[in-house]
């Protein structure tokens, strides 16, 4: 479907087929761990849909633990995603599936991780000016195999929310 301009401000309606970038902050839920001021996460995605109803996007992503002891858990990812998007004329919500690999890096003590993940996430964006950039909310869940017993480590999983900008490469 090829992108159009509806009478709304010159907002884009219907599929954007150009290619993006979108960055993202956030914070990190470790497994069972809710201190949300302990945990952020900062990722930059590139992507594209590739049908009317489907997309794709590569995610770098960074995140970074304290826990109010200089713990110094550090972790890098890089995923594929797959999106299944709703394009709504008023924002566009969305499913995201996503596997990939991650790495843990910790100071105290010293130790180096890496693990599969798999991420489930949904969200929504919406349109804020003209020429199709758009705000990005999301919920995930980051699924991995590291089980280490160390703080937000000591489990499976970590929820994800982050908030960032959809921006449109070329016209």
């Amino acid at each position: 479907m090829a992108q159009t301009k509806t009478g709304h401000g010159g907002l884009y309606d219907g599929v954007d087929n150009r290619w993006y970038w979108n960055p993202n902050i956030g914070v990190v839920i470790p497994d069972d761990d809710l201190r949300l001021n302990e945990a952020h996460v900062f990722d930059i995605r590139i992507g594209k849909h590739f049908t009317d109803h489907w997309a794709m996007e590569f995610e770098i992503m960074r995140d970074e633990y304290d826990f109010d002891m200089d713990f110094d858990l550090k972790h890098y990812s890089a995923t594929m995603n797959f999106m299944y998007v709703n394009h709504d004329p008023l924002w566009k919500p969305y499913f995201l599936v996503g596997v990939g690999g991650i790495r843990a890096d910790a100071r105290f003590p010293d130790s180096q991780r890496n693990d599969l993940i798999v991420n489930l996430a949904v969200g929504g964006s919406w349109y804020f000016v003209g020429n199709g950039a758009r705000i990005r909310l999301e919920a995930r869940s980051r699924l991995d195999t590291n089980d280490s017993k160390l703080p937000g480590q000591d489990g499976f999983g970590d929820a994800q929310f982050t908030v960032g900008l959809i921006i449109p490469i070329g016209n």
